[in-house]
């Protein structure tokens, strides 16, 4: 694992690349569709954070309460992970009703923030041509959704699961296919893509 020094501290790269991937997805989106995220997305990413962390007292209590200041410096792991991407699906769900907007733009988040996610964490760990690979997939992203604004003739849904496929074989490529990263964007796609979908459906009936 690769760590980033800051100040004092020193932070696993993970870290630092979620955090970062964050900010950048809400400025590339803006850049991409025109709009960017709305209160759901922060909301979200609040949610996924806290879950994340907090976690850490439900998987590690013993050790919390032993050193209860070790909650700054760990988190819950790949089941906290997986605990706090299941409160945000959640989420989104309940929230699709209330955020309409989010019917349309969870799927571009998702996939913008996987992509520069990866950009990001490889130019940490030093790996140039993997994060060329998904620097050169985050650009044709971008570019397929401002194409997808004012083409209605073509498939959506088509395009965006092949820009997520092509995410996955970039991953997998540079490392193990089946990892609790890649089932996160297999899982976070699968519910967000149905979403966009029949918000496109929908339109056309309008």
């Amino acid at each position: 694992m690769s760590y980033v020094p800051i100040l004092h501290l020193t932070i696993p790269a993970i870290w630092v690349s979620v955090i970062l991937a964050f900010l950048a997805t809400s400025l590339l989106q803006r850049f991409a569709s025109g709009s960017k995220p709305k209160d759901w997305y922060w909301n979200a990413v609040t949610l996924y954070i806290l879950a994340w962390k907090l976690s850490y007292i439900l998987f590690n209590f013993d050790h919390f309460i032993n050193m209860p200041l070790s909650l700054l410096y760990f988190n819950g792991g790949v089941p906290g992970h997986l605990l706090a991407v299941s409160l945000v699906i959640g989420y989104l769900f309940v929230a699709r009703k209330k955020h309409i907007e989010l019917t349309k733009q969870a799927v571009f988040s998702v996939l913008l923030f996987f992509i520069a996610y990866h950009v990001i964490l490889a130019i940490f760990e030093r790996q140039a041509v993997e994060a060329l690979w998904h620097t050169v997939l985050l650009i044709v992203s971008i570019v397929s959704v401002r194409l997808m604004k004012s083409r209605d003739d073509v498939p959506h849904g088509l395009v965006i699961a092949l820009l997520f496929m092509c995410e996955l074989l970039i991953s997998s490529a540079f490392g193990p296919l089946f990892t609790w990263q890649n089932a996160t964007v297999v899982a976070l796609a699968a519910f967000t893509l149905p979403l966009y979908i029949r918000h496109e459906q929908k339109g056309q009936f309008l």
